[in-house]
C-alpha cells in the first residue's frame, strides 16, 4: 500500500477534495477542534482509550500550543497524531522516570527530543515515522519515546534517529 503524505498546512475542516492532509500548526479554534479528533483517535487506540480525560490537557494540549505536533487525516478522517518535546538535560532526567508530567514551559528549550504521544490506531505508523524523518526533524536527530504496556506500565524506552 502506498500513501502520499501531504505536508501542506491547511485549515482544519477545509480539505477540499484532498485525500491526505497533515496539519502542523493550529489556531485556538483549530486546537479545540483537533482535541475532538485526538479524542477520537484515543478511543480507537487500545492503550490511549484508558487515559483519563485529564490526560488530554497534560499530554496533548501543550504540544498544540507550541505547534510541536503532526496531525494526519485521510478524506477528513483522523488517522494519526504525534507530538514532540525538546527537553533540557535536567527535565529529561525527571521525564525518563516515566512518572513525570511535563509542564507547559518544559516542552521546549532543550536539545533532547522526545515523542510523548504517538497514536496511529489504523496502521499508519510507518508512514508517520517516514514523514517525521523526511519533513520534520533534521536527518540523524536522536529521539526517544516510551513504549507503554496496555496496563499503563513502562515497557521500554526506544531510541531512534530521524
Amino acid at each position: 500500500m502506498s500513501l502520499e503524505i501531504d505536508t501542506r498546512v491547511s485549515e482544519l475542516g477545509t480539505l477540499d477534495n484532498e485525500q491526505t492532509n497533515t496539519i502542523t500548526s493550529a489556531s485556538a479554534q483549530q486546537r479545540l477542534q483537533m482535541i475532538g479528533s485526538i479524542t477520537h483517535l484515543m478511543m480507537c487506540s487500545e492503550l490511549h482509550r484508558k487515559y483519563p480525560i485529564s490526560g488530554i490537557a497534560e499530554r496533548f494540549v501543550p504540544s498544540l500550543i507550541h505547534n510541536q505536533f503532526r496531525y494526519y487525516e485521510i478524506n477528513g478522517n483522523p488517522i494519526g497524531f504525534v507530538n514532540w518535546a525538546w527537553l533540557t538535560d535536567e527535565i529529561e532526567e525527571k521525564y525518563k522516570t516515566a512518572k513525570y508530567v511535563l509542564n507547559l514551559d518544559e516542552w521546549r528549550g532543550g536539545k533532547n527530543l522526545w515523542c510523548p504521544e504517538f497514536i496511529a490506531p489504523f496502521g499508519h505508523a510507518r508512514f508517520i515515522v517516514k514523514d517525521l524523518r523526511t519533513n520534520i526533524f533534521p536527518k540523524g536527530t536522536p529521539a526517544k519515546a516510551f513504549r507503554i504496556r496496555l496496563g499503563g506500565t513502562l515497557r521500554l524506552t526506544t531510541h531512534w534517529k530521524a
